[in-house]
């Protein structure tokens, strides 16, 4: 059996995250380690991480939402923007883009220690919450105040061996119906990933050839190439990668790349919390996935629940 439905909230989300600009969202992991503000990869001492139970602690921070998989929003500025055969997928699995060298690459994946590393590349992650406060386009007088929260298992995409893990490719496909419009064959991970890195500003693009975030600036750049973290001696704040260098090979923009990942998150449960609703009355609706995954049957059921 191979029946994807589309998911029934997806048209009403799309709506209301396009009066959004930029669409920021809430993504929330769990750490299973104490550690000092710094990225304990460049923590100095042994003893910086603290010792004793280990405890789970709730991790938050504001990301930039950048389409669904396969869906990546059309850009002038890209130069790889028909880089993948576009529109052959559908799919209602959300992606973000990060630094592999953040704390919350290693949030993300299991054991869910706080850290990052760029040697991870593609891999399978755990189960994460995205928040969308959508407040609505006010210099219009559109007021839309609705909460949308969207819970599922998140992964991440490497350029350089996103086409090769099929342990992730095959997950990720489980949300993906494709369209029809020719193209399927020419369609390829590792473009997907070079083409988000594409869509990003020259300075978002630069900033992954910067020094580790959450590095103490203390510590010599020489002392964090020695500790490869994917920076080699390009390692200075402010980098910029213009439209012309993008698939450079050069050591800033290949740099830049390969600390890259593209993160997807596979929704298994969506809330939506409006609170203009019914004359003023909150209205909240749940959304959750069902079937078999290995039948790659997937079906929503819907409740209206009191908020």
């Amino acid at each position: 059996m191979n029946r994807i439905q589309t998911a029934p909230w997806k048209a009403l989300f799309e709506q209301h995250v396009s009066t959004v600009d930029p669409p920021r969202f809430v993504l929330a992991t769990t750490s299973t380690t104490f550690s000092e503000a710094a990225n304990p990869t460049f923590s100095r001492t042994p003893g910086s991480i603290i010792t004793g139970t280990q405890s789970v602690t709730p991790r938050c921070r504001t990301m930039i939402y950048r389409g669904f998989l396969a869906s990546i929003p059309p850009n002038k500025h890209n130069p790889l923007q028909s880089h993948n055969p576009r529109g052959v997928f559908q799919s209602d699995a959300l992606t973000f883009t990060t630094d592999s060298r953040m704390t919350k690459t290693g949030e993300i994946l299991p054991p869910h220690a706080s850290g990052g590393n760029a040697e991870v590349k593609t891999a399978s992650g755990g189960i994460v919450e995205a928040m969308f406060w959508i407040p609505g386009d006010t210099s219009k007088g559109e007021s839309i105040q609705n909460q949308w929260r969207l819970r599922g298992r998140c992964y991440l995409l490497a350029e350089e061996d996103a086409d090769d893990v099929s342990e992730v490719t095959d997950a990720l496909r489980q949300s993906m119906i494709p369209t029809g419009i020719e193209g399927e064959d020419k369609w390829s991970w590792k473009k997907e990933v070079q083409t988000h890195f594409g869509n990003l500003s020259p300075t978002m693009r630069g900033s992954f050839a910067n020094p580790p975030p959450g590095a103490p600036i203390s510590i010599p750049l020489s002392e964090m190439c020695e500790k490869k973290s994917g920076g080699g001696d390009k390692l200075v704040k402010g980098n910029y990668i213009g439209d012309d260098d993008v698939m450079s090979m050069d050591r800033l923009a290949a740099t830049a790349r390969r600390n890259m990942r593209v993160g997807v998150i596979i929704p298994e449960v969506v809330e939506r919390l409006d609170l203009l609703a019914d004359a003023g009355r909150a209205k909240r609706w749940i959304w959750w996935k069902v079937g078999e995954e290995e039948e790659n049957v997937n079906e929503w059921k819907m409740e209206e629940t009191w908020p």
